[in-house]
């Protein structure tokens, strides 16, 4: 897990779009792969090695830059991942670990994915990282 999370902070700050796509779907793979059981098991881990950096100095600096990243595929990867997270009481006080600020952002990443969504002539566009930002909130 610490490799995952070292390859990630490298990837991001390198602005590795691939690295950063590459690491979260593996993280996410890895939790679709296991045993619901177990899963709750990877979720604590990836709290504990603190993957977003919500308890270190950056605080929500490191989380929140990857939501900015407007590249659909790393969108993806984080959303596919923080739904993960979520799934448990602690990924969820990990996610708010920031308070509101998290639920505000994640409430303009929706509007801003409907008004996509509206704009464009592909009912389905952005479906899948509409869905997950319901299932987070």
């Amino acid at each position: 897990m610490a490799e995952h999370k070292n390859r990630l902070v490298a990837s991001k700050m390198r602005g590795d779009i691939k690295g950063l796509v590459e690491v979260l779907m593996s993280l996410r793979v890895n939790a679709l792969q296991i045993s619901p059981e177990l899963r709750k098991n990877l979720v604590y881990e990836l709290i504990r090695n603190d993957i977003f950096l919500l308890h270190s100095n950056v605080r929500d600096k490191f989380f929140f830059d990857l939501l900015e990243i407007e590249q659909p595929a790393v969108m993806h990867a984080v959303l596919s991942l923080v739904s993960i997270i979520v799934s448990t009481l602690k990924g969820i006080q990990y996610i708010m670990t920031n308070g509101k600020a998290t639920l505000e952002r994640l409430i303009e990443i929706l509007r801003h994915l409907l008004a996509q969504q509206k704009e464009t002539t592909n009912p389905l566009a952005n479906s899948v990282n509409l869905r997950f930002c319901i299932a987070i909130l």
